[in-house]
């Protein structure tokens, strides 16, 4: 046994440059280190597709490999040797372990392109090639990545996903608010993730960008014009971050101000909180680290929490606490957009409530389904002496039709492959099956055509079907004045429903015919009807939509 592999087994594995430092600590010179180690034996292997600064590889003996030891040398070296690749790792295990594939650039703190620099890609490709990350794919989100590493590094948690994601969407429209209401960013050119594409401000993606003219970022061209900044956030619920997860903004934002030509900009991390080493990192920085509690109070902050809890263990919660659906709407209403995003994922607890506490038995909402190349997630499922009754939720707004081709596709795609998922099961293999199509809204004239054909002709399996006033019906019988009122608020008597009922709204709106077009040179009040006097002040320059994807040259 040589000395290389004597030095791995006792202290484990390392990179190449530790080791060399602790054979000439024992009187070698630096190149005798280095012949040692490119002599160390077939038993002494190198982690190939993973290279650290200054050409160091990761070593390691043959009998360590996917050991505890390995993973926890390997974890520890990217975190203290890699700028890339550690904060990447750690960032996704902040997290939950789990990612859609596009928001890994956002999270890796490594630039989409940039000179001299490991992009967000070739990071992905190297941490997949050592078995660090894995891609897959999870119905209802897509692509993904997730942790690997046999484990070590922690678990990725795909149920709390979803959850996480509306959470986050909620904290990014809670940002663009409140970044409106003080004029922090042009009022209507404020980008977030989840609308269109992903955005962009130099070389890296982010989860919202907006052009800013606040004094200390605002510049002048030639010609006095004024010149925007630009404000750009990140965020993450449901984690206080460490000095690593933190790492990756710092480098995004370290790396975009080397950039030459860039716009000042104001770089904001949310999260739900930081531990001590990742608030001094991050402040050290001069960069604006925030919590939904000190940016929008306390009440935000308890009805995200509960959002993120609620939607993780949403049959639970529909059964025990309904009156749970009725509180997030109220403290989360405030938020521009938040009533719309809501509705459909808390349309599932409804249904789920009102058939378990009307008809009985156990349900499960958001159940994953993966049968034979079919994947899918069941909305809510609901199990009962010798029955499967399986409901498609869509909580859309009051005056939204179900379209034929959407029942067509729920018919003859949809029905049919968890029809067969569900008999392969060898519990349901007698039950009778139901499948019922339940909406907040209506369903147009052809759809009920389609439904009803279907109703008549199937045998193997019963159709339903359950408009929002029929929903209302129900959950009338249960005698619930909490959950009635949360559903005529926010569903049945929606302003939209009330103004459509009693004028006819589509038609009044086309018959005024009105010249929707202010003419303004400044921002005004957006296009979802916000109060002019809530409105930045007419004097804030509008930026041009080809500011908000801003790109300068590297250093």
């Amino acid at each position: 046994m040589n000395v290389v592999e004597s030095l791995l087994l006792e202290h484990g594995p390392a990179l190449s440059s530790d080791i060399a430092r602790r054979l000439e600590a024992t009187g070698l010179s630096p190149d005798v280190a280095r012949q040692r180690i490119s002599r160390a034996g077939p038993n002494v292997h190198r982690l190939k597709g993973l290279v650290f600064p200054r050409n160091a590889r990761f070593l390691y003996h043959e009998k360590q490999a996917g050991s505890d030891a390995y993973w926890s040398a390997l974890a520890r070296d990217l975190t203290q040797a890699s700028p890339a690749y550690g904060p990447a790792l750690a960032a996704l295990q902040a997290r939950d372990g789990v990612v859609p594939l596009d928001c890994f650039s956002i999270i890796s703190g490594s630039p989409i392109r940039q000179r001299g620099q490991v992009s967000s890609d070739t990071v992905l490709e190297r941490l997949e090639a050592v078995h660090l990350v894995r891609r897959g794919n999870l119905q209802g989100v897509g692509s993904v990545v997730a942790l690997r590493a046999d484990g070590y590094l922690g678990s990725p948690n795909f149920d709390r996903l979803r959850a996480r994601l509306l959470v986050e969407k909620m904290l990014l429209l809670a940002l663009r608010d409140w970044a409106r209401r003080l004029g922090v960013a042009s009022h209507d050119k404020i980008a977030i993730r989840g609308e269109a594409e992903l955005p962009e401000f130099g070389t890296f993606k982010w989860d919202m960008v907006g052009p800013s003219y606040l004094v200390p970022i605002v510049r002048r061209g030639k010609e006095g014009a004024p010149l925007p900044g630009f404000l750009v956030a990140d965020v993450v619920a449901g984690a206080a971050l460490d000095e690593h997860a933190v790492a990756a903004f710092v480098r995004k934002y370290k790396l975009s101000a080397a950039l030459r030509n860039l716009p000042p900009f104001m770089p904001v991390l949310m999260a739900d909180g930081f531990t001590r080493e990742g608030f001094r990192l991050g402040r050290s920085h001069g960069l604006m680290l925030a919590t939904p509690k000190n940016l929008f109070g306390r009440d935000i902050a308890v009805g995200l929490a509960t959002l993120l809890e609620t939607m993780a263990k949403a049959a639970a919660v529909a059964v025990a606490r309904p009156e749970v659906i009725g509180e997030l709407f109220d403290k989360l209403g405030g938020i521009e957009g938040a009533d719309r995003n809501l509705r459909g994922s808390l349309f599932e607890l409804v249904v789920g409530h009102v058939v378990q506490a009307r008809f009985g038995g156990s349900i499960d909402i958001g159940r994953l389904v993966d049968f034979d190349g079919f994947q899918a997630e069941i909305d809510v499922r609901r199990v009962i002496a010798g029955e499967v009754w399986i409901y498609e939720c869509k909580g859309y707004q009051p005056d939204h039709l179900i379209s034929a081709e959407e029942i067509e596709h729920w018919l003859k795609s949809r029905v049919p492959s968890l029809y067969k998922a569900t008999r392969a099961e060898q519990r349901f293999q007698n039950a009778e099956i139901h499948f019922e199509f339940w909406t907040s809204g209506g369903f147009s004239a052809e759809a009920i055509a389609l439904l009803e054909t279907a109703k008549i002709n199937t045998k193997r399996y019963s159709i339903g079907w359950r408009a929002g006033r029929e929903v209302r019906q129900e959950i009338g019988r249960l005698q619930s004045p909490g959950m009635a009122k949360m559903f005529d608020e926010h569903y049945l008597d929606h302003p939209i429903a009330r103004f459509n009922r009693k004028y006819d709204g589509a038609k009044a709106l086309a018959d005024l015919a009105l010249d929707l077009t202010l003419g303004l040179g400044g921002d005004t009040a957006s296009d979802e009807g916000e109060d002019a006097s809530e409105a930045p002040p007419l004097a804030l320059p509008r930026a041009s939509n080809a500011l908000v994807r801003y790109t300068g040259s590297s250093s």
